[in-house]
């Protein structure tokens, strides 16, 4: 190739692989390492990166820049042999910025949802015709993970961990919600919240949660249009039902009825992902009804609820790993299967989360008729005394669940599978790799 050499310091992540593939796209020379093998890093070769299991100092030798993974620590030796040969590195949040640097930016940010929700956008807009460009943290369904696309537009899911998400300029916002999480970074849910409101203030126009105080708070002072149920909301669902296919509901916009819609995901809080969807197509001029109309068809994300075994037992694979998400999840498989008990496999998420947000995740997780808990994913965290997923179940005991504590993931997926009879629901929460021994076990089913 003759374009430049990029070399991506943990090219499997969520978002180093879609950015891989829109360097690959443009043409430019991509290699990459990461520290175990899989079916990103296969996609990513087919599409002619060339990658590197494990970190080598002498993988980023004739790189003209380095891009690392967030979740990587500083001392990695191929970050290290960058800086003594002098080759320029670049957080991925400001590689992308530099990329998209004169594109037309929908940037969806937000504590939960902004995957399905980035998805949603882009697929619509792109069945109506306008051949954005796009940028997806996980797989979907139907979608690659990014597309340069054909037009000035470019949808973009903007992570907010680090707060580099700031040196980003979108002319559209959505902001889905804002919860406490990554307060390593903040240090609290007020400067969390600072920046997502400055954020919003960057913007042309601001889509935003009504139904989220928070984000009704930071939207305020610049223009903005709320979606949600509330009856404040300009694009509101009402009458919501949840059904066999996904959850039906009526469409209202400005007070005004649009029409009925239908999802093939469960749960309230996707109901607002596709209102996020259908307010942000609508502001770029598409039609409530033409859009409405794209909602049952819509591409289904990765571990977001997905159902992959059902029958006689069903098995639900699902990301969350925050408490509201957690809640969130459970609500809508008891509302989907009201009379089947419900068994929560869940694996703790960093040893920092699980430090600030242990109480909350056994409140969520209590409400299962049973949880079986593993230890902690580290995700490059050092342990912290105290702090294992032993917290999470007593407190789950606290309000009145029964938790178990199954340190081993591989051992935790199989006593919560065998618990489980027929009739039940076993769901797996975690954005670790606790999904590796339960779909290997499920596959066996």
């Amino acid at each position: 190739m003759d374009g430049p050499r990029f070399h991506l310091v943990g090219i499997a992540g969520d978002g180093m692989a879609p950015l891989a593939s829109l360097l690959l796209e443009l043409g430019a020379e991509v290699s990459g390492s990461d520290l175990r093998g899989g079916k990103v890093l296969g996609t990513l070769m087919d599409l002619g990166a060339n990658i590197s299991v494990g970190h080598r100092p002498e993988n980023v030798e004739g790189a003209d820049a380095v891009i690392r993974s967030s979740a990587v620590p500083p001392d990695n030796p191929e970050l290290a042999r960058a800086r003594r040969a002098g080759i320029p590195i670049h957080p991925r949040l400001h590689a992308l910025e530099i990329l998209l640097s004169r594109r037309r930016l929908i940037a969806v940010c937000g504590t939960h949802g902004k995957t399905t929700t980035t998805a949603w956008i882009s697929y619509i807009l792109r069945r109506v015709g306008l051949q954005v460009g796009f940028y997806i943290g996980a797989e979907v369904r139907g979608l690659p993970r990014a597309a340069w696309g054909g037009e000035s537009w470019f949808v973009a899911e903007v992570d907010e961990s680090d707060g580099l998400f700031l040196g980003l300029r979108p002319e559209i916002a959505v902001l889905t919600n804002v919860d406490r999480d990554h307060l390593g970074t903040y240090g609290g849910l007020g400067p969390l919240a600072d920046a997502f409101g400055r954020f919003l203030h960057r913007a042309r126009l601001a889509v935003f949660c009504g139904d989220d105080p928070v984000a009704r708070e930071v939207s305020k002072g610049g223009p903005s249009i709320s979606y949600g149920l509330g009856p404040g909301c300009v694009v509101r669902a009402r009458n919501l039902r949840p059904s066999p296919q996904g959850v039906s509901f009526e469409v209202l916009v400005e007070g005004k009825a649009a029409g009925e819609a239908r999802i093939p995901l469960l749960g309230r809080h996707n109901v607002l992902n596709a209102l996020a969807a259908l307010t942000a197509a609508w502001v770029m001029g598409t039609s409530i009804r033409d859009a409405l109309g794209l909602l049952p068809e819509l591409p289904l994300p990765a571990r977001r609820l997905e159902l992959i075994h059902e029958d006689g037992l069903a098995l639900v694979d699902d990301y969350a790993h925050h408490p509201r998400e957690i809640a969130a999840g459970l609500e809508a498989l008891r509302s989907h299967w009201p009379e089947r008990r419900i068994i929560a496999l869940f694996q703790p998420h960093r040893y920092s989360r699980t430090a600030t947000l242990h109480r909350e995740l056994g409140a969520a997780l209590a409400g299962a008729d049973l949880a079986v808990v593993t230890d902690v994913y580290p995700a490059f965290e050092d342990p912290i005394p105290g702090v294992s997923g032993r917290l999470v179940v007593d407190r789950a005991r606290a309000h009145g669940g029964r938790a178990i504590f199954v340190p081993d993931p591989r051992d935790a997926a199989e006593r919560a599978l065998s618990a489980a009879r027929e009739g039940d629901v076993v769901v797996c929460f975690g954005a670790g790799d606790i999904w590796v021994p339960f779909r290997r076990m499920a596959a066996m089913l």
